[in-house]
């Protein structure tokens, strides 16, 4: 009985192998394979189904993958090096989500996603991008700033693009003028069809903000600071972000120090200073309307025992700065112009039995931005003088027109005649932010005597005749144009030169 039972199982068990020899032998014939059903899907060679198992590629490192000889296209495996199923495309082992070889895919890192400005201790911030190219031939990967950045934000790239993987610094760099608050920047990373967006976000603390909405003389933006916010003044050394605007239809006008004889002269006062303010400050001038700089007196004669050098004086600065400093102009900015020289000397020429002196010349014009002509000095004797004209202001000031003297001059000087011919124009003064001119001096003289002779009468007799008058001292110089912008040493968003434009005129520079 017990080997009839053997017998029995074996029996079954072949039965069973036969059974399914020929099932599968059946599949094969119809060119498909099921494993886990015995109805495979008829468009596949092989189907597989099954709810707790999956199918297991071959898996390799990419050192293994590369010792396959002679691959065929379409052999699969999975890449444990990069966690990810590869194919051969008959060309290249390229990922599943690849189209081709040169198909880029990259990850780029910031080094921060988010940070503060305070525009004082610091104006600007700078974040790495970290790039690692992890497929496809090795190319560049551009790099971009999506948005449109706000007013006053720059944003620069130390590298742009990156080939394949390296390193970017993204630098970005605000003024007052950026508002304040928190901003999105929306970096963008280009590779073939590949893109990468980043949002960044970054933080500006908020700046005290100033309106200048009167006409004013000389103003003071400390002033105006510390009165409007009295708290400042408890810490008196914190750097301050300011934003000055100047409003619409409002007017800052420099004036000048009148000259003083055997004093140096004193520059016209700015029409617009910071005063002292905290070093680090960072301030924004925002102009709507007009600051215009003193215009500089003409020059009034030439007398070293009087004080007087014959020389115009230089027109005054429009703003002067005393921090890092932003500028938008959206009205007009003028230097004053400088004065014109003078050219009137005194001189003392010996004419026979007399010493014939007297002061004679001109003075120079006015610099554009109301600066005074050169007019004649208190001085004793005899004077012949052309007083320079004034410049005149407001945004379309001319400067004034140096004297002229060119009329024979007749005196009579007891038996001596004299006759002066001069040719004497003063330096005109200086348009807005420009200098004034120096002067001409050319003048002959002529003398004669009358002498009572007995029994023929009085002879006129000539003493001299065009004598060219040589002056005592070099042509006196003319005064500099005032400075749009004075720097002092700080920095400032303007390039330093001298501008000639409808609504900047000056010098900008220290």
């Amino acid at each position: 009985m017990k080997f009839t039972d053997n017998c029995f199982k074996s029996g079954f068990v072949l039965l069973i192998v036969l059974l399914f020899t020929s099932n599968l032998f059946s599949q094969i014939n119809r060119g498909n394979v099921g494993i886990g059903t015995l109805t495979p899907d008829s468009s596949a060679i092989l189907d597989l189904e099954s709810t707790e198992k999956g199918f297991l590629q071959p898996r390799m490192s990419t050192a293994e993958r590369d010792l396959i000889n002679d691959p065929a296209t379409g052999l699969a495996i999975f890449n444990v090096d990069d966690s990810t199923h590869q194919y051969y495309n008959g060309t290249c082992w390229i990922n599943v989500f690849q189209r081709n070889c040169d198909d880029c895919f990259f990850t780029i890192t910031p080094s921060s996603i988010a940070d503060t400005i305070d525009r004082t201790q610091t104006d600007s911030i700078t974040i790495t991008l970290d790039i690692v190219q992890n497929t496809g031939a090795a190319q560049n990967i551009a790099l971009n700033i999506v948005n449109v950045l706000p007013q006053g934000m720059s944003a620069n790239f130390s590298q742009n693009p990156v080939f394949s993987t390296g390193s970017s610094d993204l630098t970005i760099k605000v003024t007052p003028f950026t508002p304040d608050g928190s901003h999105a920047i929306i970096i963008q990373a280009l590779c073939g069809s590949s893109i990468y967006n980043i949002v960044y976000s970054l933080y500006l603390e908020p700046c005290y903000y100033l309106d200048v909405n009167n006409n004013q003389s000389n103003y003071i933006m400390s002033v105006d600071l510390y009165t409007t916010y009295p708290q400042l003044l408890l810490s008196p050394n914190d750097p301050v972000c300011v934003v000055n605007e100047v409003l619409a239809g409002v007017s800052l006008e420099g004036t000048s120090i009148p000259a003083i004889p055997f004093v140096p002269p004193v520059p016209p006062i700015p029409a617009y200073s910071m005063g002292p303010i905290p070093t680090g400050s960072r301030v924004a001038i925002v102009n709507n309307g007009q600051i215009i700089g003193a215009g500089g007196d003409g020059g009034t004669a030439t007398d070293p025992n009087f004080g007087y050098t014959g020389e115009g004086f230089d027109g005054g600065d429009a703003i002067r700065i005393s921090a890092n400093t932003s500028v938008l102009n959206n009205g007009y900015i003028f230097g004053g112009g400088g004065g014109g020289g003078a050219v009137a000397f005194q001189i003392g020429i010996p004419l026979g039995p007399i010493f014939f002196g007297f002061l004679i010349g001109s003075g120079g014009g006015g610099g554009a931005g109301g600066g005074d002509g050169g007019n004649i000095p208190t001085l004793v004797g005899i004077q012949f003088y052309s007083q320079g004209l004034d410049g005149s202001d407001g945004i379309f000031g001319t400067p004034g027109q140096g004297g002229i003297l060119q009329l024979p001059i007749n005196i009579q000087q007891g038996p001596v005649s004299i006759t002066i011919n001069p040719n004497v124009r003063g330096g005109n003064g200086g348009a807005y932010g420009f200098p004034g001119t120096a002067g001409l001096f050319q003048v002959s003289l002529s003398a004669s005597i009358v002498v009572n002779i007995p029994f023929i009468g009085p002879i006129t007799i000539p003493i001299v005749t065009n004598l060219n008058i040589p002056i005592p001292l070099p042509i006196p110089a003319a005064g500099d144009g005032g400075y749009a912008v004075k720097r002092n040493g700080n920095p400032l968003n303007l390039t330093d030169q001298v501008y000639n434009t409808t609504f900047l005129k000056g010098r900008v520079g220290n």
